[in-house]
């Protein structure tokens, strides 16, 4: 534990502050479940220098997420220490070595937009192994970036890895058969994500994927005690949708969009008993779903949750539009 920073007013010592102050001054000026600013990574920056006591706050809070982007044009500055910074890290220099302890989350921005450029792929290497060398990472997202091999073998090292997300990717390659610790995943917007080969990881637990086709790939590729499944679409055909249940016998959440004509089907072949065992909630979303002014199909909709009903908490979204 390290001791509260003296005070001085001229010669004269003053009270010390205990350090349970300073940390919840700190947690005021920038909350720890929050990324930091830029304005606040000066701000820890100049705090860190200030004694031991303030080094030790603030420089796990400004190393916690790192974002390697390919878009240097904003802050050409800040991508060049970085750049600096990996290599230190690779070359085993102190103290670039003990700050890539304190990394928590890694990003990797904007990568495809700069596809056809040359010179952002030994960067893009560079980081990767970088990227390695920080065993405490927890979480890794992909945005509007490609994956590539690279890619794919450093996040095999990271054994705290437990969230990976990619958001708007593009998969050069496929993910080595290396198991992956992650337990969530995160799939959106991608093209090439129906073609990529499942990621090989057992220990998986929540799964959200913007289309039931890319879900019903990874639960079918091998065998999954998956407890949180989110769909974000508007699911029109049920049948890769009962299909995924089918795998995941022990979900305990499931939220998923449909269209409002869908539900009639829906509710004539899903049987949550027969299915699952340890269901908890169960969200239908039909936001901005259209369904007919026909009173059997308004009561199927308002009743689904009381047919259903065992033991289970289910719930349907009630912004329904009407004809």
């Amino acid at each position: 534990r390290l001791l509260a920073p003296l005070r001085r007013n001229g010669q004269t010592d003053l009270p010390l502050i205990p350090n349970e102050i300073y940390l919840h001054i700190f947690e005021c000026m920038a909350p720890a479940d929050q990324p930091l600013s830029d304005q606040y990574v000066e701000t820890f920056s100049a705090l860190a220098l200030v004694c031991r006591f303030f080094c030790s706050v603030a420089l796990p809070r400004i190393f916690e997420r790192v974002t390697f982007s390919a878009n240097t044009h904003t802050n050409s500055t800040l991508a060049s220490r970085k750049t600096k910074w990996a290599g230190q890290i690779l070359s085993n220099t102190e103290p670039a070595m003990s700050l890539a302890l304190y990394v928590k989350e890694c990003t990797f921005d904007s990568w495809a937009l700069y596809k056809e450029a040359k010179w952002p792929f030994p960067f893009e290497s560079l980081y990767c192994q970088a990227m390695t060398r920080m065993s405490n990472i927890q979480k890794v997202v992909f945005s509007a970036s490609r994956v590539k091999t690279d890619h794919w073998e450093a996040l095999a090292e990271l054994k705290q890895l437990d969230v990976l997300e990619f958001h708007s990717c593009s998969f050069i390659d496929d993910p080595p058969d290396k198991e992956l610790t992650v337990r969530s995943v995160w799939l959106s917007y991608s093209s090439t994500t129906l073609t990529l080969r499942p990621i090989a990881t057992t220990s998986l637990r929540s799964l959200k994927a913007n289309n039931v086709e890319i879900a019903l790939k990874i639960v079918a590729f091998r065998q999954l005690d998956i407890d949180y499944l989110v769909l974000d679409e508007e699911i029109t055909d049920i049948e890769p949708l009962l299909d995924v249940f089918r795998h995941l016998p022990s979900l305990q959440n499931v939220s998923f969009g449909i269209a409002g004509w869908a539900l009639a089907s829906l509710y004539g072949k899903l049987s949550l008993k027969k299915l699952f065992t340890r269901l908890h909630s169960f969200t239908i979303d039909a936001i901005d779903s259209r369904v007919p002014r026909d009173d059997d199909d308004i009561k199927m909709v308002c009743f689904i949750p009381r047919i259903l009903l065992s033991r289970q908490l289910i719930f349907v979204a009630a912004s329904i539009q009407y004809m």
